[in-house]
């Protein structure tokens, strides 16, 4: 037989902010909708502006990061293709965690040039081990043209959003 707990309120022995919940419980949740546009031109990986920062509650914390990127990719050319890389930064020090290669390919024509929509759904499970601020900041690259995120006048509604979850460890 199982057994009930009801409560109204949890409180710390000496504060509210010492009480440890167990793992896998979410201490904190961020999030931001990128509705500016920002181009990404370069081979090699360039920030996006889709950035967004957590300050984790202990060191054991775990970081779930999700990144939802809309927008087109432009291209003179053919089978443009791109990818994706999450850079995590401490106090100045970047590092890049993750890299998702070819999330889209430029090859459909219209009036102008190539366009393509694109949706990149990516998500990390990140261990920082740290207390201090941490940004996640979602790069990309292409091999041709442009990617253009959050590009309402070409690919109609299109925006990023960055979530970022603390997860107990």
């Amino acid at each position: 037989m199982g057994s009930t707990l009801t409560v109204d309120n949890i409180v710390g022995a000496t504060t509210a902010a010492n009480v440890k919940l167990p793992a896998g419980a979410v201490l904190n949740c961020v999030q931001f909708v990128y509705p500016t546009y920002a181009g990404v031109t370069a081979s090699s990986y360039t920030s996006t502006g889709i950035t967004m920062n957590i300050t984790p509650k202990y060191t054991s914390s775990k970081v779930l990061v999700l990144i939802s990127a809309g927008g087109c990719g432009v291209s003179g050319a053919n089978n443009g293709e791109a990818a994706a890389s999450l850079v995590r930064t401490i106090g100045g020090s970047a590092t890049t965690i993750e890299t998702f290669e070819r999330f889209v390919f430029s090859s459909a024509a219209d009036g102008n040039a190539n366009h393509i929509s694109i949706s990149a759904f990516l998500s990390f499970l990140d261990s920082p081990n740290t207390t201090s601020a941490t940004t996640y900041t979602l790069h990309a690259r292409t091999s041709a043209g442009t990617l253009r995120f959050n590009d309402h006048q070409v690919s109609g509604n299109a925006s990023s959003q960055i979530t970022l979850l603390e997860i107990a460890g």
